[in-house]
């Protein structure tokens, strides 16, 4: 242990060093050779990731870890431009959304801020990072009882309202594609209750998974509809929302039915990215596959799109706090607010302060009167909110996401923490509101109906 404890102490301290040496050099070249800035920012991210990727799993950090996978989705959708300047160098298109390559001093100083970021990250998930292996404690009858009833409770509601948004949304693809999700008109009455209630799904899968994990052919069910799902989804388009659940649920199955053959995982990635990515890139933005591009160009227009996520940080830098003030938590305090139903309002205060929606309107207003947007992202809502004071307060936040990610000794609080992360996956390209939203009502509600029944069991007994 204290061996896995001085190589893990080894590993962040050299990352701190190339991290220092890297800003040195940017302070040193700022006003001449920004772009070689970049392309050593990048090989400096890249050099972060392998390194993480090495400590995490000599000290016996899992590969379906949810912390892991959290990091590895905040690179992806932050600093995954670094693959384009290492690897794609000859492409001469352009790597940003709304940000030319003649912006280079703002784009370093963000790509600088995302680095020190997920620096920041894999200091806190490697020294949070347990060594022992959890000694599981079996629910007790009365525990396994509540479970079981919250579990096909939520099952029973939110499965046909799950069946029946998806068909909707399916048709919607089908008749004006991708972008006809965003287009429509927001959903009231007993639509919008039935795309509410459709939430509740995939916590009611992980719940019943733990619950019934001794009826085999209940919980192989269970894996197949969540595949059903996904696959769904994934055809129509989208990515995030389709493969977050079911790598959340995977992560779960691993640790508490059976352990997941990874070659299976691995083939599965390899064809999701060279075949099924590029075919959605398609559908979402209606180009046409370019011939003899070939997979190298595939996966570059893969990372180029996923990889937007540090435009929103850049437009934030280059305004704040020249032209607007910092929020000084503003958006986390409206994050805490959606506790609180919409029934005093004409429309939520989370939503009328959301921070995906004000950037697409100070961008480009049209995009976001059609429901499309640039989204968001962790980075860019802590500098908004506490400059670079804000890397402090997100050392904590991942500190409690670790600790989530944690297998516990009951297999049904593992169920209830690893949900969480329905919301927290959001957050790498979004908000705080969306992420508190979601685990606030769709694992909260799951949670109290589960304690209160162990209350009424107990008192019946």
């Amino acid at each position: 242990m204290l061996q896995h404890r001085a190589n893990t102490y080894a590993i962040i301290f050299v990352n701190i060093t190339i991290c220092l040496s890297v800003v040195l050099y940017r302070l040193v070249d700022a006003d001449t050779g920004l772009a070689k800035v970049l392309v050593i920012q990048s090989y400096a991210i890249l050099s972060l990731i392998v390194l993480h990727s090495y400590a995490w799993f000599k000290q016996g950090g899992s590969d379906l870890s949810l912390g892991y996978l959290f990091f590895l989705m905040v690179f992806i959708f932050n600093g995954g431009k670094a693959i384009l300047f290492v690897f794609f160098p000859e492409y001469e298109e352009p790597y940003f959304t709304f940000f030319k390559e003649n912006d280079y001093q703002i784009l370093a100083r963000a790509y600088e801020f995302t680095y020190i970021g997920m620096l920041v990250i894999s200091i806190a998930l490697l020294l949070n990072a347990d060594y022992k292996k959890i000694e599981e404690v079996p629910p007790t009858d009365i525990e396994l009882t509540a479970a079981k009833i919250t579990a096909l409770l939520f099952l029973s509601v939110s499965f046909p309202a799950a069946v029946y948004d998806l068909q909707s949304m399916l048709m919607k693809v089908i008749s004006g594609g991708y972008f006809a999700l965003f287009e429509s008109e927001q959903a009231y009455g007993a639509s919008g209750i039935v795309k509410v209630l459709g939430f509740f799904l995939f916590p009611s899968f992980y719940i019943a998974l733990i619950a019934f994990r001794q009826t085999k052919w209940l919980i192989y069910c269970i894996l197949i509809f969540a595949g059903v799902f996904t696959a769904v989804k994934l055809a129509m388009g989208a990515r995030l929302v389709a493969l977050v659940p079911f790598l959340i649920l995977l992560s779960l199955w691993d640790v508490t039915i059976e352990h997941v053959k990874r070659k299976l995982i691995y083939v599965s990635g390899l064809f999701m990215v060279a075949v099924v990515f590029p075919a959605l890139s398609v559908l979402r933005v209606g180009d046409k596959l370019e011939e003899g591009g070939g997979v190298g160009h595939s996966v570059f227009k893969i990372v180029k799109e996923m990889s937007d996520s540090m435009s929103p940080l850049a437009w934030i830098m280059q305004r704040v706090p020249w032209e607007m003030d910092f929020q000084y938590g503003h958006s986390f305090l409206l994050a805490a607010s959606t506790a609180l139903p919409n029934l005093f309002w004409d429309a939520h205060p989370a939503q009328k302060g959301s921070l995906a929606l004000w950037l697409a309107i100070e961008i480009d207003p049209w995009i976001a009167a059609k429901g499309g947007g640039f989204g968001f992202s962790i980075f860019a809502e802590y500098y908004l909110n506490f400059y670079w004071f804000g890397l402090v307060l997100l050392f904590l936040t991942t500190i409690f996401i670790s600790n989530m990610s944690k297998v516990k000794p009951n297999a049904i609080n593992t169920a209830f923490c690893f949900s969480c992360f329905l919301g927290f996956m959001l957050w790498p390209r979004g908000e705080l509101v969306a992420v508190a939203r979601f685990i606030l009502w769709n694992v909260g509600i799951p949670w109290l109906c589960y304690h209160f029944m162990i209350s009424a069991l107990q008192r019946y007994r």
